[in-house]
């Protein structure tokens, strides 16, 4: 596999959107999940990558709280736009 597809990979698997891997510690990363023995999932993936280059920055997307959104759309559709007041 070449280390931009696993790069690729690993962006779109941890919603990765601002890090700088060498090649080196791509292969390390590599390596590293090689000889994973665990569930692979989402929080032991970036374990290894943290492990490996340190912090990254990525998207949130999980657990997001969306009750104010809901409430305001709740709001804007019993309101009249015609209302002036």
């Amino acid at each position: 596999m070449s280390m931009q597809i696993l790069k690729k990979e690993l962006e779109s698997a941890l919603l990765i959107t601002c890090w700088s891997p060498s090649n080196d510690q791509l292969k390390e990363i590599a390596k590293q999940l090689r000889a994973f023995k665990g569930k692979a999932n989402k929080e032991n993936i970036s374990k290894i990558v943290v492990g490996v280059i340190g912090s990254y920055e990525s998207m949130l997307m999980e657990g997001v709280d969306n009750s104010d959104l809901t409430t305001l759309l709740l709001l804007a559709t019993k309101t009249d736009a015609s209302d002036d007041e």
